[in-house]
């Protein structure tokens, strides 16, 4: 996808697709859809190429994988807790409050150039 804003709620859209037609529960495809959205807006923000690349895939029974691309290595980010009144900054920490939540995993690989999340899919088993 071109890395602007307007892609991420074209990938929205689709992860909304997706995760029905993997029988995601409402409040479950909720969630999820904050976490592509922080994770393609972050992307966007700070990947320094033209474009990135979403992914989903059933890697076993019962579980979800996403990945956001944006191919460009950097340092790991960390979760941060901005001040009150500024405006950005907690994407990462609501990425770990939510796929903690539904019993998850997330992370970035070692280069920094993906942003990955893993979780399950409640009466699918693993």
């Amino acid at each position: 996808m071109r890395s602007e804003p307007a892609s991420v709620e074209v990938a929205r859209r689709v992860t909304r697709a997706w995760a029905r037609y993997c029988r995601l529960p409402g409040d479950l495809v909720d969630a999820f859809l904050i976490v592509v959205s922080e994770l393609c807006t972050n992307a966007v923000l700070h990947g320094r190429c033209d474009v990135f690349e979403v992914r989903g895939w059933m890697p076993a029974a019962g579980e979800l994988r996403l990945e956001v691309h944006d191919r460009t290595p950097s340092e790991i980010p960390e979760p941060q807790q901005p001040g009150a009144g500024v405006e950005s900054g907690r994407g990462l920490l609501l990425v770990d409050a939510l796929v903690t939540e539904f019993g998850g995993s997330w992370g970035f690989t070692e280069d920094g150039t993906c942003a990955w999340c893993t979780i399950a899919v409640p009466g699918q088993g693993r």
